[in-house]
Parts: C-alpha cells; sequence; structure tokens
C-alpha cells in the first residue's frame, strides 16, 4: 500500500514525520513525502526508505504575492494542488497522510477526485497557534496579518476540513478533547500519537566529553530547542538574577535558536539584567549533539507560556530530557503539568512566573537526591510508557483499520 505524505516545509529535518514515516515502512508500507524544497535540494532522494519529491516555489516577489493572496482568500494552494496530484496518479497512491492544518483542505480536494482517504495528522492546535504567533508581533505587521487572515478565520477553515477528512491524528489527550469538542470531531474518528521518544535509536546517539567537561564546573539549567515569544526563554533568563543569588556557578544554556528578532531580544534582556555573562546561547546544533547537551545539564527546562496553544500540545524535548534521566521544570500548560504531575519527573511553576521558577531551580540545587529520584523517575517513565514503540503501535493499528475503496 502506498501513502503520500504532505508536508508544507523542509525535510530533513522533521522528527516527528521521520519516525512516523519509518514505522509505516517497517509494517510494510511505501512512503512518498512531498515536501517544500530550497537551494542545494535535490528534487527527490531516499532518505531511509522515504521517498522524498521536493516542491521549489518560485521565489520572486509576484509569485510569493499570487501565492499567499490566494491562500489567504481560499486557503487553497495550487502549486501544491497540481505537484500532489501528480504524485498520485504517477505512483499510484491508496492514501493521503496531511501534516498540519494549512495544507489539508488543499489535500482533500486533490484525493476525493481519486477516491482515497485523507488523513489529517495535526502537529499543534494551529488556529491557537497562529494567534501565540500574533501576540507577540510589533505593530503594522501584526495588525496587516490579523486584518488579511483573523484567527476565526483558521478556527472556522479548521472545523470545515476536520469534517470531511476520514481520520485525525492529534499529539496529546487534550488537543482530542478540542477537535471532539469544539470541532464536532467522532471520537472513534481521533486517534492520539504523542511525540516521544524512540529510544532504541535515541540511546544509540554518543555523548562528546568535551561537551560535558566544559561545563562540569557550572551547575547548568538548559533550554533545548527552537526559540519563539511562546515559549517563555525570557521567564528562564529572568529567573538568572535570583537563582545566582544561592547558586554563583550557574549557568543558563540556550541550545537553539531559528528566531533571529526573537534571540536579539533575548540578548538584549541578559544585558539588562546584567547576566549575559552566565547565559550562553550555542546556535542551532544538529541532534547528533542535543544527548550531549542533555547530559551536560544538571537540570532542564520547558518554559512555556500557557496559552490555547501549548494547551494542546507537547514538545520532544521533554521525552528526551526524561529519557536522559535528568529532572525537569516545566510551567502549567495542561500536557506538561499533567505528564509531569503523573510521573513524578520534575516541578512544575505558574507560567511567566520567574520567581517561582527560580525556587524550583534552587530546590532542586539544595536537593540532589530529590533532583535524582524526579530524573529517575523520568526514565522508568518513558521505558514504560512514553516511547515511540508505543506510540508507533497505535499508528499502524489507525493504518490496518482504514478501509481502503
Amino acid at each position: 500500500m502506498r501513502i503520500c505524505m504532505v508536508l508544507e516545509s523542509y525535510f530533513p529535518p522533521d522528527i516527528r514525520v521521520e519516525k512516523e514515516a519509518k514505522a509505516l515502512i517497517s509494517a510494510g508500507y511505501e512512503i512518498y513525502l512531498l515536501s517544500l524544497g530550497k537551494k542545494g535540494m535535490p528534487e527527490r532522494e531516499n532518505i531511509n526508505g522515504i521517498n522524498i519529491i521536493r516542491i521549489f516555489p518560485p521565489q520572486n516577489f509576484l509569485g510569493k504575492a499570487w501565492r499567499y493572496s490566494w491562500f489567504s482568500i481560499f486557503f487553497d494552494n495550487p502549486l501544491w494542488k497540481r505537484c500532489l496530484q501528480n504524485v498520485i496518479k504517477q505512483y499510484e497512491i491508496d492514501i493521503v497522510h496531511v501534516h498540519d492544518l494549512p495544507l489539508v483542505k488543499t489535500a482533500i480536494s486533490v484525493a476525493k477526485k481519486f477516491d482515497i482517504p485523507v488523513i489529517a495528522d495535526l502537529h499543534e492546535n494551529y488556529p491557537e497557534a497562529v494567534k501565540a504567533w500574533r501576540k507577540r508581533k510589533m505593530g503594522l505587521k501584526s495588525k496587516i496579518l490579523n486584518a488579511v487572515n483573523p484567527v476565526w478565520r483558521w478556527k472556522r477553515l479548521e472545523k470545515s476540513v476536520l469534517q470531511r477528512v476520514d481520520r485525525v491524528i492529534t499529539v496529546v489527550d487534550e488537543a482530542k478533547e478540542h477537535y471532539v469538542n469544539d470541532c464536532g470531531i467522532p471520537p472513534q474518528k481521533v486517534t492520539m500519537v504523542m511525540n516521544t521518544e524512540d529510544l532504541e535509536e535515541f540511546d544509540k546517539l554518543s555523548v562528546d566529553k568535551s561537551l560535558i567537561k566544559k561545563y562540569e564546573n557550572n551547575f547548568v539549567i538548559s533550554y533545548i530547542g527552537g526559540f519563539g515569544p511562546h515559549r517563555g526563554i525570557d521567564t528562564a533568563i529572568r529567573s538568572m538574577p535570583k537563582i545566582l543569588k544561592e547558586i554563583p556557578d550557574a549557568k543558563l544554556l540556550l541550545v537553539g535558536g531559528m528566531n533571529s528578532e526573537y534571540e536579539r531580544y533575548l540578548k538584549k534582556l541578559c544585558k539588562d539584567l546584567k547576566v549575559e555573562n552566565i547565559v550562553e546561547f550555542t546556535g542551532w546544533v544538529d541532534f547528533s549533539l542535543v544527548p550531549s547537551y542533555i547530559a551536560a545539564s544538571d537540570i532542564c527546562l520547558v518554559p512555556h507560556y500557557a496559552s490555547g496553544h501549548t494547551n494542546t500540545t507537547i514538545p520532544h524535548k521533554l521525552f528526551q530530557y526524561m529519557a536522559m534521566r535528568k529532572p525537569v521544570i516545566v510551567t502549567d500548560c495542561k500536557p506538561l503539568k499533567r505528564i509531569v504531575e503523573e510521573c513524578k519527573c520534575g516541578i512544575v511553576f505558574p507560567s511567566g512566573n520567574h520567581e517561582k521558577m527560580a525556587e524550583a531551580v534552587i530546590k532542586l540545587y539544595k536537593n540532589i537526591d530529590y533532583a535524582r529520584m524526579l530524573g529517575e523517575n523520568g526514565r522508568k517513565a518513558v521505558e514504560t510508557k512514553y516511547n515511540w514503540k508505543n506510540e508507533a503501535k497505535k499508528l499502524i493499528e489507525l493504518y490496518s483499520n482504514l478501509k481502503i475503496k
């Protein structure tokens, strides 16, 4: 059976897409991935059994303006529609598996012509994500975006298209509740496949001993992942003056990036608070180095601001931290709070409250045995419950039960 996954971003990297594709390949499915391409990427290639076909949209101003205007009005993408239709014809695709909301309507319009099912794999509550992304944009840009394509239109699109797909995949219980209660999707139509780690692969990644040595004289508090206003990294920075009073050798390690505007804001905040010498920005690193940075850490953070977005999703980093036996400090976003309290693997603090975050760090610093116990609890939880082996079974079962015409 042949599946066409549709991804409106570059591949690689995408941890979730790669894990899902590999799980389905292991179950005997053929995977074709239609993704975005950029200069230097081949139009077609095979990576770990995934047949990748890339789209290279014209980058001239008029082309970009036309595509943006058309999508803003119709939530439809003619270029992707045409390419998807060609892939379905050429490879005799049996199922379309579209990642995230923006291309779901486009995928439906094509797949239904061929009378094949569509699975919508929603990595996050997209309308709420749009709201979060825009909330902290400054001035005119935010006003224009809200005027041209207000969030209520995204919500209407979400409810409309999810009524028409054959199955919905989501990442946490809280998101499933949203699709059932707010979008009217029957519960049996929604499958939860969480962003957990593949322990067999993750445990194979080596640790760079030079990185461990580099930070051996510091008490390292780390955040690893993408940067953005909704991720609460500023809360972590604001907590450092109080932490330094109790932990003079503390260092805040910020591993990641990909948002230069926000990173400039964070660096200015460090300077204003006079903590620029104990906050380190590493820039974006290859995923193979992630275990090394986690290993070098004493405490790992997920300081996301609580919102409609973060209350309905879960980041991979939580399970990566847990897999490496690190105590975690997270905000009270609903999925984070639920999982951390259930597993007894860390401390939960109120979203945006840097004073409480500082108190949590200091508590773990002063209670080494307690911190170690939390880390061990996290590892046990990912070994027994929160791991990709369990989630892959749900994905394969969904496909096994899907009726192909």
